[in-house]
């Protein structure tokens, strides 16, 4: 029984890894195609391009959107799994990485995106 509270202690230290060495927040930079100023919205937060928005580090799909004319109308961020949830798999197994998806933090956004707008 003295052997498995020191264990149990330290699996529950391990787990969500990428939660807890992930941060909440993750900035995004903005571009358009034809370097040209262009008034973008991503998660109710307006900026024009180039620009930097900050997003919550949630899983969500994010979707950059504007209505200039010429320009795409909707974006996608695209998205992958951060290389420390991998390593959370096998330190804190099935507990850890549950942990990391229930709080979206084992999802990295692209760093810079740019939005298509025709010349």
């Amino acid at each position: 029984m003295q052997k498995t509270i020191p264990l149990l202690a330290v699996l529950l230290l391990t787990t969500g890894c990428a939660s807890i060495m992930t941060p909440e927040q993750q900035t995004v930079e903005i571009k358009s195609s034809n370097s040209m100023p262009t008034e973008v919205t991503l998660e109710g937060k307006t900026v024009t391009t180039p620009g930097v928005v900050t997003v919550l580090r949630d899983g969500s799909d994010k979707v950059i959107r504007t209505t200039v004319d010429g320009c795409d109308s909707a974006t996608p961020i695209t998205k992958k799994v951060t290389p420390v949830f991998f390593g959370n798999i096998i330190i804190g197994g099935l507990l850890g990485s549950t942990t990391d998806n229930a709080t979206g933090k084992m999802w990295d956004y692209e760093d810079s995106v740019e939005v298509y707008c025709a010349s």
